[in-house]
């Protein structure tokens, strides 16, 4: 290992100095460290490039089981299964 100290700088631009990580470590380690790991976005995330809208319709009982479990199958919630179904279906009456 060479004698010349590395340079480790955040991705905001901050550069850390070995005593600064040697601190920081010790209050990740002792649970006293008040920083947080990631940017904080109030709200939830967009899932597509526009704004969402509700649709709300009524289905029976018997077949949101069975939506549910497909979906769940597939690793999608209900809204992601919901609407690649509806864009599947808008797809095939349009062509």
């Amino acid at each position: 290992m060479s004698g010349k100290k590395e340079k480790i700088i955040t991705a905001s631009g901050v550069e850390l100095t070995e005593q600064m990580m040697d601190r920081l470590a010790h209050e990740w380690e002792s649970d006293t460290w008040k920083g947080r790991l990631t940017e904080i976005t109030v709200g939830r995330p967009r899932i597509m490039g526009e704004e969402l809208v509700n649709v709300t319709f009524r289905i029976p009982k018997s077949r949101l089981s069975i939506l549910e479990a497909v979906a769940k199958s597939n690793g999608e919630t209900r809204s992601e299964y919901l609407r690649k179904a509806v864009d599947k279906a808008l797809v095939a009456d349009i062509l």
